[in-house]
């Protein structure tokens, strides 16, 4: 693991002290480690990589697969990749757009109150917002 971490270090462009104090370490510690005195304990590991989150586990502790994590977008709330938001997000605007031209061909008696709500014929809507128990979103804005 001491290999990686100098390899880690030269990539990144990193002395030794600027390292310590990036993850919050005694310099002791890496000059320790570095040397082949001391091996990483799981806190010094934790630490890298809670500091480095595009830094891969398995490669530093391991030596499996790429340094880096491979990069992809994540959605706001989780770690699912763009790509599949993506495409959940197309089919459930698709679905908004059908059911608000719907809506729109019949609209609704705006005259009509909602309990604790009273709905004016001046309000209009600017932006609605969907929220999946999937922790996704989608933002809807109404043609104007």
């Amino acid at each position: 693991m001491k290999d990686r971490i100098i390899k880690f270090l030269t990539h990144e462009n990193l002395t030794a002290t600027k390292f310590a104090d990036e993850i919050g370490v005694q310099r002791s510690s890496i000059s320790h480690i570095l040397s082949g005195r001391n091996n990483p304990s799981f806190d010094f590991i934790q630490k890298i990589l809670t500091r480095y989150k595009n830094l891969n586990a398995d490669w530093l502790i391991l030596g499996n697969g790429q340094m880096f994590k491979k990069p992809e977008q994540m959605d706001l709330f989780t770690s699912v990749p763009k790509a599949t938001l993506q495409n959940n997000t197309i089919q459930r605007t698709e679905l908004l757009q059908q059911t608000t031209d719907k809506a729109t061909s019949d609209p609704p008696n705006l005259t009509q109150s909602i309990p604790g709500k009273e709905i004016s014929p001046s309000r209009k809507i600017e932006k609605i917002l969907l929220f999946y128990s999937d922790k996704t979103f989608d933002e809807f804005l109404p043609a104007k």
